[in-house]
C-alpha cells in the first residue's frame, strides 16, 4: 500500500504549497553554485598543470570522473539512508557535508586534495539528490509531481547557465577561492531550507527491508510495466547519445571553425532549449503523455545530432543545439516524473538512487565509447551515427511499449518489491 500523502484540500497550484516555494528556488540556487564551482575547479586543475597539455587533459578527466563516480558507488548505500532515516536529518547533514567540502576546496590546493574533496562533495550529492526527489511528492502530492519536476528542472537550467557565467567572472576577478566559497554558501542555505521545510518523510513501519539498496531499487523499477521498458531503453540511449559529448567541442571549433565564444554560445542556446523542454513537460498530466514525451525527446535528440553532424552552416548547428536541448529537457523531466510517481513510497529513495546511479554509470561508459568512435569515425560521422541509433532506439522502444500494452494507469498493476 502507498503511504498516504498529507491532505492538501482543494489547492491545485504548485506555488500554493509553502514548502515548494522554499525547496524549488533553493535547489536551483545550489545548482548555480555547483556551476560556479565546476568552472572554478576546471580552471584550477588546468592551470596547475601549466603548459603540459597531456597533464592538463589527464587532470580534467580525473576531475570529471570524481564528479561522477561517487554517485555510482553510493547506489547501494544512498537509497537505504534516504529510506531509513528522517528526511530532515538526511537533508540537513548531507547539505552541511557539501558545504564543508566546498570550504575545504576553497582553502586546499593540489590535485590530490581537490579530487578527494570533490569526492566528499559528490557523496553528499548522491544522498541529497534522491532525498529531495523522494520528498517532493509528499510536498505537492502525486498529481503535481510532473509540474514540480518540470518547473524545478527549468529553474535549475536557468541557474546553471547563470552560474557558469558568474563562475568565470568570479575566478577572473577574485580567483577560485571566492567562487568556491559562494558554492559552499549555497549549500549552507540549502541546509537552512531543509530545516525549515515542514513536510517530512520518515521510515515506513513494516516497509520492505533489503541490505542492497541497488537490488531493491531496480526490482521496484522492473516491477512497473512502463519503467521496465523505458529505463533499459534510456540506459542504451545514454550510451549512444552521450558519446557525442566527447566530440562536441571538436565539431564546433575544428569542423565549423568557431572560437571559444562561439562554442559557449552553442552551449548556451542548448541550455535554453533544455529549460523550455523541461517547463513544457511539467504541464503534462498523464503517464501516457509522459511516456510519449520520453520517446519524442529521444527521437528529437537523435535527429538533432544527425543535423549537427551534417551541417555546413552555423545556423543549422544552432537549430540542432536548440532542438537537442529541448529534447533533453523533455526527456529528463518526463523520465524523472515517471520514476518518482510509479515507484512505491517506501522505496522511493532506493529507486531514485538506483536510477540516477545507473544512468551516471552509463554516462561514464558513453565517454569511453565516444572517444573510441571519434578516433575511428571523426566528429561528424560520430554525430550522425549516434543520432541515427538514437532515433532507431526511440522507434523500437515505442513499438515494444505498444505491443506489450504497458501504458496504463499507475494503479492497474501490482508492484513487486523485494523483502
Amino acid at each position: 500500500m502507498k503511504q498516504p500523502l498529507h491532505d492538501r484540500g482543494p489547492r491545485r497550484s504548485l506555488w500554493a504549497h509553502r514548502d515548494a516555494r522554499l525547496v524549488l528556488p533553493a535547489r536551483a540556487v545550489s545548482y548555480a553554485g555547483d556551476s560556479v564551482a565546476l568552472v572554478a575547479l576546471m580552471l584550477r586543475v588546468s592551470g596547475e598543470a601549466g603548459d603540459d597539455e597531456r597533464a592538463a587533459a589527464a587532470a580534467i578527466t580525473a576531475l570529471l570522473l570524481v564528479f561522477a563516480v561517487p554517485t555510482v558507488v553510493m547506489i547501494p548505500f544512498a537509497g537505504r539512508i534516504v529510506d531509513g532515516f528522517d528526511s530532515r536529518r538526511v537533508l540537513v547533514w548531507a547539505s552541511l557535508l557539501q558545504a564543508a567540502a566546498g570550504v575545504g576546496l576553497a582553502f586546499c590546493h593540489g590535485l590530490a586534495a581537490t579530487l578527494a574533496l570533490v569526492c566528499v562533495l559528490q557523496i553528499g550529492q548522491a544522498i541529497a539528490g534522491p532525498a529531495w526527489a523522494a520528498l517532493v511528492p509528499r510536498i505537492v502530492g502525486d498529481e503535481l509531481v510532473g509540474r514540480a519536476t518540470g518547473v524545478g528542472q527549468a529553474l535549475i537550467g536557468v541557474a546553471a547557465l547563470a552560474g557558469s557565467a558568474v563562475g568565470g567572472l568570479l575566478v577572473g576577478a577574485s580567483g577560485d577561492r571566492v567562487a568556491l566559497l559562494v558554492d559552499a554558501s549555497t549549500f549552507v542555505g540549502l541546509a537552512v531550507v531543509a530545516r525549515l521545510v515542514r513536510t517530512r518523510r520518515s521510515p515506513v513501519s513494516g516497509a520492505p527491508k533489503e541490505n542492497n539498496g541497488l537490488t531493491a531499487g531496480l526490482r521496484s523499477l522492473f516491477a512497473d510495466p512502463i519503467l521496465q521498458v523505458l529505463v533499459p531503453a534510456l540506459w542504451l540511449f545514454i550510451l549512444v547519445a552521450e558519446a557525442v559529448n566527447v566530440v562536441e567541442v571538436r565539431l564546433v571549433t575544428h569542423e565549423l571553425g568557431l572560437d571559444a565564444g562561439g562554442y559557449g554560445a552553442i552551449l548556451a542556446v542548448q541550455g535554453g532549449g533544455a529549460i523550455v523542454g523541461a517547463w513544457c513537460t511539467g504541464r503534462m498530466k498523464s503517464d501516457l503523455v509522459r511516456s510519449r514525451a520520453v520517446l519524442a525527446g529521444t527521437a528529437v535528440i537523435g535527429a538533432a545530432c544527425v543535423l549537427m553532424g551534417l551541417a555546413g552552416a552555423v545556423a543549422l548547428v544552432v537549430i540542432g543545439a536548440i532542438a537537442s536541448g529541448f529534447g533533453g529537457g523533455m526527456l529528463n523531466a518526463a523520465t524523472s516524473t515517471l520514476v518518482v510517481t510509479r515507484s512505491e513510497e517506501s522505496v522511493r529513495g532506493r529507486v531514485m538512487a538506483a536510477f540516477s546511479g545507473t544512468a551516471r554509470a552509463c554516462s561514464l561508459v558513453a565517454l569511453l565509447l565516444g572517444g573510441a568512435a571519434s578516433a575511428v569515425l571523426g566528429p561528424r560521422a560520430t554525430y550522425v551515427v549516434a543520432g541515427g541509433l538514437a532515433v532507431l532506439a526511440a522507434v523500437c522502444t515505442g513499438v515494444l511499449l505498444r505491443r506489450r500494452g504497458a501504458v496504463r494507469t499507475k494503479d492497474s498493476f501490482v508492484r513487486v518489491v523485494s523483502h
